[in-house]
């Protein structure tokens, strides 16, 4: 008789214990900056936060994203960076700008030797 309690308070002490540990994993707290992307079943269904957030245990998965973070592509990298026309710039002309010199076009007549910054890159492309 007493086997048989003992081992019953010990399973419920592992089922207790493993319960524990699902609802720990199923709550998060997201800081102000941050948004929880939730994917249910590999499925994006929606940012949660800032705030306590509550998952369903194995079922959904939350990946954390700062807002302030956006992918760094070579056009959105050089917008704002300052370079030096090397040529006059309207319609076209040169600029030296992190270490290279750029075809670069402007709203406006630019003298050679004019510090400019970047506004917004063009691809210009031709069939193969």
């Amino acid at each position: 008789m007493e086997s048989i309690f003992g081992s019953l308070i010990c399973l419920v002490g592992v089922i207790i214990f493993i319960s524990f540990i699902v609802l720990a994993s199923s709550i998060r707290i997201v800081r102000e900056d941050t948004r929880l992307s939730v994917y249910r079943l590999g499925r994006y269904i929606g940012e949660r936060g800032p705030g306590l957030v509550l998952l369903i245990p194995v079922i959904d998965r939350g990946v954390l994203k700062g807002l302030g973070d956006v992918e760094k592509t070579p056009s959105t990298r050089l917008v704002g960076v300052t370079g030096e026309t090397r040529t006059t710039v309207y319609t076209g002309g040169k600029v030296f700008l992190a270490g290279e010199e750029w075809d670069a076009m402007s709203q406006a007549l630019i003298p050679a030797g004019q510090r400019v910054r970047v506004v917004r890159m063009i691809l210009e492309v031709e069939k193969e």
